[in-house]
């Protein structure tokens, strides 16, 4: 049985050429000369393919094909476009038409036709849906709204994605961030209280839950119990902040009230990178909000984004063995710290940390015994220390320890507590235990201190004191 293409094309010259071509080759040949007569003759011919040109009066063949793609009767149907794709408004419209191929309007006649056969037999139309697609009944009238209908939809997804691509200029600010994000997804969604997270792969990094409510205001408390439903491992060392929209005048008293809550999380190589909640006090079908899938999946690539630059620049300033940050980095907020308190006056103390005997480690249980001890060891400082505190692979086995707005009276207890925990723990490796201590000394800024260094060479001079009195001692040096 012969197949049936359905030609659409103004040009009178090239509607015939391509009609007497497709005879030849034993097809069936019905013909359009614009784009809406195209559109009616699909349902009333029922054909294996159509062939459109792009410029047409009343309805261009993009925007014929993207209506015939849209409609669930007619997207089973190829389509070929011929077209020249030499403007940018082309090719954008080319991306979103949802054409099977894109032939050149100069290409041979054989080729089309060995194109139009190939495509025919990877896109088979049934008689089944043949005889499904002729029960429908269309006029010319009824045209017009879907066009516009689906230029809209394509503004919106276009607009949508413009605005999630411009957030890349945010990337190191998460307040800022969220609020944009929030605010893009608000014109989409409708929601009375929604949050935000995104996950740092630096895990010293605080972790931050940030709010938007659009018509309420949540009690305190609400606060917490969302947080404790969105991440339930993460209740401790986190912060909530609110955006300048908590100004609702419905009272939310408990997160019981929201009868509808929607949650997205998103992964990169199997680690969460972020989460997107929203609430409603009313019963919402978020599944047919009809932008949500172009927001998720642009939502989804800027997140991968901003993890991934996030986590070059943290691998930038991170020691890999230790995790720890760098002596670089150490440069850069030491000297920050200490403008800053040379300026306003502000408290900041430094220590200097070193593993007492540690090349005799190395040097009885090898240099992996001694990388093993090191992680352990730099793992008891972050763990020990405050989130706010900045802990350094100075250089080998020591490690440099940056406190601000810490005075001196304040620093020997977390310090103690640090050289004890080393020392009460069991260090073991490769079926060997290793006893390790740690000397410490510290000191803090003083106003005849003249540069960065100096704070580092009065901790230095404590460490030393540690060392020869004794080692697996504090030593403070305030004088």
């Amino acid at each position: 049985m012969a197949k049936k293409v359905l030609i659409i094309d103004d040009s009178i010259t090239q509607l015939s050429s391509l009609k007497i071509f497709f005879k030849r080759a034993d097809f069936e040949v019905e013909t359009a000369q614009d784009g809406v007569d195209g559109f009616l003759k699909v349902y009333s011919t029922t054909p294996d393919l159509i062939i459109s040109d792009v410029l047409m009066p009343h309805l261009g063949g993009f925007q014929l094909c993207r209506l015939l793609k849209s409609n669930p009767e007619t997207k089973q149907i190829p389509i070929i476009m011929l077209t020249v794709l030499d403007k940018k408004l082309d090719k954008f419209w080319a991306s979103q038409s949802g054409a099977n191929r894109f032939i050149q309007k100069d290409s041979d006649f054989k080729n089309i036709i060995q194109i139009a056969e190939e495509i025919i037999k990877e896109f088979p139309v049934t008689q089944r849906y043949k005889d499904t697609l002729k029960t429908f009944e269309f006029d010319e009238e009824g045209i017009i709204p879907q066009i516009n209908k689906i230029l809209d939809d394509a503004l919106m997804k276009s607009t949508i994605t413009n605005e999630f691509r411009d957030l890349t200029d945010y990337t190191s600010d998460d307040k800022v961030i969220a609020d944009k994000i929030l605010k893009i997804l608000s014109t989409i969604i409708e929601y009375e209280a929604a949050c935000i997270y995104f996950h740092s792969p630096d895990r010293t990094a605080k972790k931050r839950l940030i709010f938007d409510t659009q018509n309420c205001t949540l009690k305190d408390g609400v606060f917490l119990d969302i947080w404790r439903q969105v991440l339930p491992d993460c209740l401790e060392d986190f912060e909530i902040e609110t955006s300048s929209n908590n100004d609702g005048e419905n009272l939310v008293e408990s997160a019981d009230e929201f009868q509808s809550r929607k949650e997205f999380d998103f992964y990169y190589e199997n680690n969460l990178i972020g989460k997107v909640c929203f609430y409603s006090t009313q019963n919402v079908e978020w599944n047919k909000l009809k932008f949500m899938p172009t927001a998720k999946s642009e939502l989804d690539l800027y997140l991968r984004l901003k993890y991934l630059y996030v986590k070059t620049c943290y691998l930038s300033i991170t020691d890999e063995l230790t995790k720890l940050y760098t002596r670089r980095h150490l440069d850069s907020v030491l000297t920050q710290e200490f403008e800053r308190a040379k300026r306003y006056g502000t408290i900041i103390s430094v220590a200097m940390a070193d593993i007492d005997n540690f090349k005799k480690i190395n040097d009885k249980f090898g240099h992996q015994a001694g990388d093993y001890v090191l992680r352990e060891i730099s793992k008891i400082f972050t763990d020990t220390l405050r989130k706010t505190d900045f802990v350094y692979r100075y250089g080998g086995e020591e490690i440099c320890i940056l406190m601000p707005e810490t005075c001196i009276q304040n620093v020997i207890m977390p310090l103690e507590r640090i050289r004890k925990n080393i020392e009460n723990k069991t260090f073991i490796h490769n079926d060997q235990k290793i006893d390790v201590t740690i000397s410490i000394g510290a000191t803090t800024y003083s106003k005849d201190m003249r540069t960065p260094s100096d704070l580092i060479e009065k901790s230095d001079v404590a460490l030393y004191k540690a060392k020869k009195s004794g080692k697996n001692k504090v030593v403070i040096e305030n004088e």
